[in-house]
Order: structure tokens, then C-alpha cells, then sequence
């Protein structure tokens, strides 16, 4: 069924990120080594299980071109201090959810927001460590 939604979407999400950063695996990498970061894997659970960042929480995101999704909900999930780095991916740069949940935590005041917009097919692609498995993290 997520396919038939995302048929009436037209293009694929913005190349900029206002009030936030769009970032490469490499860039995400030394994120993930030099600090503390809050990684969020938006895609489903199945997904997710079949592969994710390994420091990746599962955090679905139901939002696409044409709506927002629940914002309230996706913001429960994330951490309280607002100056915690957000690294967020879902699977590829035409992934509307990413880019939507960026903008969700963006709004909810977080300052330092990274859209990972080539997703986890890039980071694989790239030969950097997979984890396997359902479990969330």
C-alpha cells in the first residue's frame, strides 16, 4: 500500500533543508565517530529489521509530499535536550518521510537536524557497517 501513496507524489523531496543540513554517508560517518548523535531510521519496521545505521533507532515516519504525518507522534520519540545532533534517513534521496521528519524536528526546535537525503541504500552502497535486525534500539 505505501507504493499507491506515493504514486500521487510528484518529484522527489527539496535539495535544501531549511533550518537544517543535508549530509553525505561520509559526513554521517564522522557524526557517528565524534559524537553523541541520535540516529533515526524512518523507514517501517520491516525495513529497518532488513537492515539499518548501526546506531539507528526505529522511528517510523508516516509523512510524505502530501501530508505531514503525525508529528506529535514521531516528536514523543525523540530525545529532550534540543541541541542533541539528529542524524534522519529513510531509504533514498526520492523519500519524501526523511525529509518530512526533518522538517518535523526542525519545528519542534531542535538545533542541530542532519538529513542523511541519499538514506540508507547510499550507506550500504558505501561499504560502511550494516546491522541486522528488528530489534529498536
Amino acid at each position: 500500500m505505501p507504493f499507491a501513496a506515493n504514486a500521487s507524489h510528484s518529484g522527489s523531496p527539496p535539495e535544501a533543508l531549511p533550518g537544517g543540513r543535508i549530509i553525505s554517508v561520509d559526513e554521517a560517518k564522522a557524526i557517528n565517530d565524534a559524537s553523541g548523535a541520535f540516529f533515526i531510521d524512518v523507514r517501517n519496521p520491516i525495513n529497518y529489521g532488513r537492515g539499518h545505521l548501526p546506531p539507528a533507532i526505529s522511528l517510523p515516519y508516516e509523512g510524505s509530499a502530501d501530508s505531514p504525518g503525525d508529528k506529535a507522534g514521531f516528536i514523543r520519540g525523540l530525545p529532550k535536550a534540543k541541541d542533541t545532533p539528529l542524524v534522519i534517513y529513510s531509504h533514498g534521496p526520492t523519500g519524501w518521510k526523511s525529509y518530512r521528519a526533518a522538517q518535523t524536528a526542525i519545528e519542534a526546535g531542535y538545533k542541530k537536524v542532519y538529513w542523511l537525503r541519499d538514506g540508507f541504500g547510499a550507506w550500504e552502497a558505501s561499504g560502511y557497517p550494516v546491522k541486522y535486525g528488528a530489534e529498536r534500539n
